[in-house]
């Protein structure tokens, strides 16, 4: 929506009216906010300008008496073309770095978890981070390590820096000559290829070899999908006791809403993922617009962070009564740091 279509005083209003709003949880009427802005506009002339903004669709009144709240599409105006993006806190940079840092060494899903805690601690409202895609990453090595006399250790390592381990279950004693010829050829045929490609193009690749152990990589391309495959369905969820603090959930049917949200996470992570195009630097996403009924009365602000040639998705979720421009600072913030922990 282009500025143009409202005055300049209508954007002033308007603007005046989500930030009050957001911070008031109630109908904000035309006197509270003349004296919000120091009487400099008479609360007859912002009647009239509410009524010119309504007609727009971009505030409602949700009761005669009452004054006028922001619609999804008045937050929309706002996000678009008023709101300036307001600059973390040194507090709140402290806050970040410190709880990054006291996990900087630690497993991926270790630091994912401390930052959607401190995400959901700083914006007081539902913090959500999908573990990265990694299907996306590029195969670097596998090792096959013998642990037994018919048991191997399978190490695979993508080039983001991660490592997958599985047992192996053989069923005669190979030679160790033999499992370094494996390896090796396994190495050859798979390098460079992302994990995705190894699982579709397995078997054909592996058609011609003439060298290796066949009964062990006829082992490996029988379970081929469980090998070369992780995990990318897992959700850190922080602060759901933030959202249940907010007026607007004290409404029964949207708390129902939000449990059923939290307990189907596989819902969840398709939200999550169709919010974001790794285009993207950012996305906001505004009640109604939202295709989930789940959400419909929600705001969702996410963003991408990477690790090496993976990415994943970090956000809130939140009322659409939300400190948009508090918000998605805190966001990128929080992704950009995520990514900067695992610059090689």
């Amino acid at each position: 929506m282009a500025d143009s279509i409202l005055t300049q005083r209508e954007s002033f209003l308007l603007k005046s009216l989500v930030i009050n709003f957001v911070n008031c949880a109630t109908p904000i009427g035309s006197r509270f906010l003349s004296k919000a802005n120091k009487n400099r506009i008479s609360p007859a002339t912002i009647r009239n300008v509410m009524i010119d903004l309504e007609d727009k669709g971009l505030v409602i009144q949700p009761h005669i008496s009452a004054g006028r709240i922001p619609t999804d599409l008045g937050y929309r105006h706002y996000v678009n073309d008023i709101m300036m993006m307001e600059n973390l806190t040194q507090s709140d940079k402290r806050q970040i770095d410190q709880g990054l840092k006291n996990v900087s060494n630690e497993d991926v899903e270790v630091i994912l978890e401390k930052s959607c805690e401190v995400l959901s601690k700083i914006s007081n409202q539902l913090g959500v981070i999908l573990s990265p895609r990694f299907y996306q990453g590029k195969f670097e090595k596998l090792e096959l390590v013998k642990v037994s006399e018919n048991k191997l250790l399978v190490i695979i390592s993508i080039t983001s820096g991660l490592v997958k381990t599985i047992m192996m279950e053989i069923n005669y004693n190979i030679l160790r000559k033999k499992l370094e010829e494996t390896a090796r050829i396994l190495n050859e045929r798979l390098s460079g290829l992302t994990l995705k490609q190894i699982r579709d193009t397995f078997k054909k690749r592996m058609s011609d070899i003439s060298y290796g152990d066949d009964n062990l990589i006829s082992q490996i391309s029988e379970a081929v999908d469980k090998i070369f495959s992780i995990d990318d369905d897992h959700v850190h969820l922080k602060g759901t006791q933030n959202i249940f603090l907010q007026p607007e959930f004290a409404n029964q049917e949207r708390i129902r809403k939000i449990l059923e949200l939290i307990d189907n996470q596989k819902i969840l992570i398709r939200i999550f993922n169709d919010s974001l195009r790794d285009d993207e630097k950012i996305s906001i996403t505004i009640g109604q617009e939202n295709r989930e009924e789940l959400i419909s009365n929600c705001s969702l602000i996410t963003a991408v962070y990477k690790i090496g040639d993976v990415t994943g998705t970090i956000g809130v979720l939140g009322p659409t009564r939300m400190k948009y421009e508090r918000v998605t600072t805190l966001v990128e913030y929080i992704a950009k740091e995520i990514s900067n922990l695992f610059i090689n």
